[in-house]
């Protein structure tokens, strides 16, 4: 299931280590000052076990708002691809 936009932040804030009052959808997720890529990875592998929805290395790298990324897991998980 796809969350909230409020809960979507609530989860990559809690996956980055990072009070959700310094991110928001027009975050460019690279900025967040946890941002790593092992963090990159955990957050693939987090995404995919809370939405079942298999995000690649690749398709990471051509996102950059926390918004773009919220849109890719629904659109994958509505089975547009």
């Amino acid at each position: 299931m796809i969350p909230s936009k409020t809960l979507f932040i609530t989860f990559v804030a809690q996956e980055l280590l990072v009070d959700e009052s310094l991110i928001d959808f027009t975050t460019p997720f690279r900025h967040i000052r946890t941002w790593s890529s092992l963090n990159a990875l955990v957050l693939i592998a987090r995404i995919n076990e809370e939405f079942d929805v298999m995000i690649s290395s690749t398709d990471l790298a051509g996102l950059v708002t926390l918004e773009e990324l919220f849109e890719f897991i629904s659109t994958k998980k509505n089975g547009n691809s």
